[in-house]
């Protein structure tokens, strides 16, 4: 172990020309200066590449390939990567200052875990560090239990939660050991690498330093695109790769019940445009053998709607509203 390990920041960009140099920036400006900034266009139409290569520091190597997808973009910086750590971080977001020295120092000190931060959510247009309050509090936490942790972080005790990409810091070996971001997964690929990465390590250093996770009001993050047949199909996928790497790590009440929360979720967002779909997760949920939480649906009529009707009167409801909205 070196006494002054090197960090790879892996940072895909694909039309990112309006936020890529401030992303950039954050890392230049971390405290930890042992660190290679690898930026990856992936086919952008607009000028993400020219102001990438207007970077003059020897840290930052500028790579572009055909539009192939953020998980092919980070895979090319990971295998042109040198880094002990690997930081990936998304081209329209921050890391604060001192991010990633807290969690390498931490990792040096804890071999073969990964560290984790809170997550500030903040909207384009905002001023990032105005109002600097994380989104996530009791959930994110030191453990030597991973297992436990997903269960937790999927809803085994009522509440699902989600840790953004930008957050982690994991060490290189856990990616030679375990594989590269699966390039055939159109939705929730973050969630099914972490989950790899993370059910595969020693255990969680909940650090200090902050993540800085941008946000549009019109949905342009891929969280929040309109999930297509083929988007929801895959998403499904994640979801069973997820649940049978947690399950195969510990099957009890628990982790079913966090297994069968991904399908629900998912069987609700299907719900009642893709039954095929639908009828897919409900199998899987039958299989669990768990009774699933039914997450919030929209605003309090919904929620009223679903408390005297159910679930899926209350989506129906919502359904035709949002397409009412849209035409």
């Amino acid at each position: 172990m070196q006494n002054n390990p090197l960090v790879s920041v892996i940072i895909p960009a694909f039309n990112a020309g309006k936020h890529i140099a401030t992303c950039v920036q954050s890392v230049l400006d971390q405290t930890w200066q042992n660190l290679e900034i690898i930026i990856v266009d992936d086919g952008s139409s607009d000028n993400t590449l020219g102001i990438a290569r207007t970077f003059r520091d020897d840290r930052v190597n500028v790579l572009s390939q055909k539009n192939k997808g953020g998980c092919a973009a980070r895979n090319l910086g990971y295998e042109v990567s040198r880094g002990e750590y690997i930081q990936f971080l998304d081209a329209d977001d921050l890391i604060g200052k001192d991010k990633i020295e807290l969690q390498v120092r931490r990792l040096m000190a804890e071999q073969g875990k990964v560290a984790v931060c809170r997550t500030v959510h903040f909207f384009d247009g905002e001023d990032p560090y105005a109002r600097p309050i994380p989104v996530e509090s009791d959930y994110l936490h030191d453990t030597t239990d991973p297992a436990g942790f997903f269960s937790r972080l999927w809803g085994a005790d009522g509440i699902m939660q989600m840790v953004q990409t930008s957050a982690w810091l994991i060490e290189r070996k856990l990616v030679e050991q375990n594989g590269k971001w699966n390039t055939e997964i159109l939705l929730d690929q973050d969630g099914e690498f972490f989950s790899r990465m993370v059910l595969a390590s020693r255990g969680i250093c909940f650090t200090e330093g902050l993540n800085y996770y941008r946000k549009y009001v019109n949905g342009r993050n891929v969280a929040g695109k309109y999930k297509s047949y083929r988007h929801l199909s895959s998403a499904i996928d994640a979801a069973e790769m997820k649940s049978a790497r947690l399950l195969k790590a510990r099957n009890d009440s628990r982790t079913r019940k966090a297994a069968a929360n991904l399908f629900m979720l998912l069987a609700i967002d299907a719900y009642p445009v893709y039954s095929d779909l639908y009828e897919k997760c409900m199998g899987k949920i039958a299989q669990l053998k768990a009774r699933p939480i039914i997450p919030v649906l929209g605003g309090q009529a919904i929620e009223f709607i679903k408390f005297l009707f159910g679930w899926k009167i209350a989506k129906r409801v919502s359904y035709e509203l949002h397409k009412y909205q849209a035409s």
